[in-house]
C-alpha cells in the first residue's frame, strides 16, 4: 500500500476534541522493533506486536510538500512467532537498531486513520494517514494529502505543528 501520512505535535488534550468529531477512540499499543543493514543508518524492517499479532514491514519513504509518502510491503503472523521473525532477520544479516513504543488513541473517519499517541519520551503526536493503492495515480495522492491538512485542522493542531523528522532521527539523537 501507499500510505500518505502527517504527523504532528500535539497534546493529550485534543482527545476530547477528537472524540466529538469521530466517536470514543480506541486504546492503541504498539511496539516496533526495527532492525538496519550493518552499517547503515536508515531502517531496513519493522517488526511491529499489536493486538495480539505481528506485522513485519519493509518501507519505502519519501518526503514531499504534502508529508509522507510511502510504499510498504507487509506481511502479518501471530504474536507467538516474534522470536522466530526476529531470528530470521538476525539470519539475513540485519541487526538491531531501536524501537518505538506507541500509547494512544485511534480513530476513523473522513477516509482516514488517525492516532493521539505518546511516543517513547518524545511526547505526544498526532498521525493522520490515507492508504492508497501502489498504482494510484498522484492526483490521487494530491487530493489525500490535502484532505489530510483538514482533518489536522479540525482536530485543533496547525502547520506550524507538523513534524517532518522522522521518529527514528528524533529517538536516536536522544
Amino acid at each position: 500500500m501507499r500510505e500518505i501520512e502527517i504527523k504532528a505535535h500535539a497534546y493529550v488534550d485534543m482527545k476530547k476534541r477528537i472524540d466529538s468529531l469521530y466517536g470514543e477512540g480506541s486504546e492503541v499499543h504498539k511496539l516496533d522493533h526495527y532492525f538496519r543493514r550493518p552499517g547503515e543508518s536508515i531502517q531496513a524492517m519493522r517488526i511491529r506486536s499489536h493486538r495480539g499479532i505481528i506485522e513485519m514491514t519493509c518501507k519505502k519513504t519519501a518526503l514531499d510538500e504534502m508529508g509522507e509518502n510511502n510504499y510498504e510491503y507487509e506481511f502479518q503472523a501471530p504474536s507467538d512467532q516474534i522470536e522466530s521473525a526476529v531470528r530470521f532477520f538476525h539470519a539475513l544479516g540485519l541487526e538491531d537498531f531501536f524501537v518505538k513504543k506507541k500509547d494512544g488513541w485511534e480513530w476513523y473517519g473522513d477516509g482516514a486513520h488517525i492516532e493521539l499517541l505518546e511516543v517513547n519520551d518524545l511526547g505526544f503526536f498526532l498521525e493522520i494517514e490515507i492508504l492508497l493503492p501502489f498504482d494510484a495515480p498522484e492526483y490521487d495522492a494530491a487530493a489525500a494529502g490535502k484532505g489530510i491538512r483538514a482533518i489536522l485542522s479540525k482536530c485543533g493542531a496547525d502547520e506550524a505543528a507538523i513534524e517532518s523528522r522522522s521518529y527514528r532521527d528524533m529517538i536516536l539523537r536522544r
